[in-house]
């Protein structure tokens, strides 16, 4: 298996390959572990993927790992390194202490009923005790402080941490009410703490958070309503041409509002985002936190000419997936969602509607 950063896993219940003892010792620890078999944690030897420790010898170490026994029967995987340990020439301990567990293991012991030999390694076996806390500890402060590691399991560490605050969801109350939506965010997180907007930065991230075809199409002309208390009146108030002076009721305009198109759809995702009222919130609060409350959207339904259906008595919903007769091999994008961030989210038809 491979995680989430790609790195290749180890399979523990396979013999392991004869170069093994050329790998590298930081390498082979990350491909044992996983997002909850972890070196150096909490928990014990029983929730960490292997065993780790060091076999006796009186020569240099010429490679960092010396040997790797497969897991057989519900049993650990067993890693012998040379790049740290108590005895061998490198070690802290006195050599005539390796001579001695080197002589030790030379005895043949026999035991039981059987007939087969047996090495006394019973004080290796208890240094290897001893060295796994502190092999695994060794891999822990080695791995915490590389940012691949951090993210390939668990929560990320610091990387993920600060990149949280980038984005504006450092604290625990700001994220977990939509994972999906949170992931999103983490991976355009140097995209949104941009100031500078762009149509591409928003529809690469809603594209991540919806994960359906999103286009943008900017300056959609629409009538602004103008409060009565806020009309031009001649000779009372807002009459200075140019400032604040407006003949009629109601403004056009095309800065304030802006249109998300989805498509092309299938009909299973094109009934999801006009009927489900939840899909529409996230699209909202994705849009609200990338691009603030300055610009109002409409929403745009388009679905793919090959799913267009034909009016079926029974089968149809005036408005909604209704079409007389479409034509071939076009997209059906009538159906419009308007201001869908302020709450009005009226659904009409026709591609002008504004």
């Amino acid at each position: 298996m491979a995680d989430q950063d790609r790195h290749a896993g180890a399979d523990m219940t396979q013999a392991p390959p004869p170069d093994i003892a050329n790998t590298d010792f930081f390498d082979l620890l990350r491909q044992f572990e996983t997002a909850t078999m972890r070196f150096g944690r909490a928990g014990g030897a029983d929730a960490e993927p292997a065993r780790l420790g060091q076999m006796a010898r009186q020569s240099f170490a010429v490679s960092d790992v010396a040997e790797v026994i497969a897991g057989q029967d519900g049993q650990k995987p067993q890693i012998s390194v040379n790049v740290l340990g108590l005895i061998g020439p490198e070690g802290p301990m006195p050599l005539h202490l390796t001579r001695w567990i080197l002589a030790r293991q030379s005895s043949r012991w026999f035991g039981g009923t059987g007939s087969e030999a047996t090495a006394d390694t019973s004080f290796l076996d208890f240094l290897n005790m001893l060295q796994h806390r502190m092999l695994a500890l060794y891999w822990r402060a080695w791995a915490d402080a590389r940012a691949d590691i951090q993210i390939a399991h668990g929560e990320g560490g610091r990387v993920v941490a600060m990149m949280r605050a980038m984005t504006g969801i450092g604290l625990p109350g700001t994220r977990g009410r939509d994972s999906r939506l949170d992931s999103a965010k983490l991976r355009h997180a140097t995209s949104l703490a941009q100031e500078t907007r762009s149509p591409e930065r928003l529809t690469a991230f809603l594209q991540s958070v919806l994960g359906v075809p999103v286009s943008l199409s900017e300056f959609v002309g629409v009538w602004i309503d103008i409060p009565d208390h806020l009309q031009t009146r001649v000779g009372t108030r807002y009459t200075r041409l140019g400032t604040g002076a407006v003949i009629g009721a109601r403004q056009f305009d095309r800065q304030s509002r802006a249109e998300i198109r989805l498509g092309p759809l299938t009909r299973a995702e094109f009934d999801y985002f006009a009927d489900d009222p939840q899909a529409r919130a996230r699209l909202c609060h994705a849009l609200v936190f990338a691009q603030g409350h300055d610009v109002e959207f409409d929403l745009r339904l388009i679905l793919a000419a090959g799913e267009v259906p034909r009016a079926r008595l029974g089968s149809c919903r005036i408005g909604r997936t209704t079409w007389i007769d479409p034509r071939p091999g076009r997209d059906g994008d009538e159906l419009c969602f308007h201001g869908i961030i302020r709450g009005t989210a009226d659904a009409g038809t026709g591609r002008d509607a504004a």
